[in-house]
């Protein structure tokens, strides 16, 4: 029993995935960390840093944050939304077995966990060398980590099989 997930109706993982949007967009709003040296302050968000990282010629570095925990979960809570909304509605969608394919696809390349643990070990390291706090888009990365993971845990084959 401890084994298996809890099934969750279409209407609650469709409130999951809302939920992630929410999320999602107050994670890439907020800054993920804040870095005080010799009495200068900065914040930045995750897009500041790979733009950052960029412009220091980090190019893999910032296409892979961007790929990998911007546009990936941006993609899965979009698939989510188009697949869910009409299973929730009791209506069928032309779009459904493309949008489950597309979803599967994106599930592999969604990495906010990797992102948030990599944050706060930067800034415990950071944290020898200037004065570093992780914001609150780390946090909001943490949740939005475990929204996604939520539905995968559930099983939702039971919502496919069952139309």
């Amino acid at each position: 029993m401890l084994g298996r997930g809890h099934r969750l109706s279409a209407q609650s993982l469709l409130a999951l995935s809302i939920a992630a949007l929410v999320v999602f967009l107050i994670a890439n709003l907020s800054s993920i960390v804040s870095v005080g040296l010799r009495g200068q302050h900065a914040d930045t968000t995750l897009a500041g840093a790979a733009s950052i990282a960029w412009q220091q010629g980090e190019h893999l570095v910032a296409v892979l944050a961007i790929a990998t925990a911007i546009v990936a979960p941006a993609m899965l809570i979009a698939l989510r939304l188009l697949v869910l909304w009409p299973i929730a509605r009791r209506r069928s969608s032309p779009h459904l077995a493309l949008a489950m394919r597309a979803m599967h696809a994106m599930s592999r390349w969604n990495m906010v966990e990797v992102l948030t643990v990599a944050a706060l070990v930067s800034v415990v390291r950071i944290g020898h060398l200037a004065q570093a706090e992780a914001g609150p888009g780390v946090l909001a990365f943490a949740a939005l980590a475990l929204i996604l993971a939520a539905p995968e845990s559930a099983g939702v084959r039971h919502l496919w099989w069952s139309r």
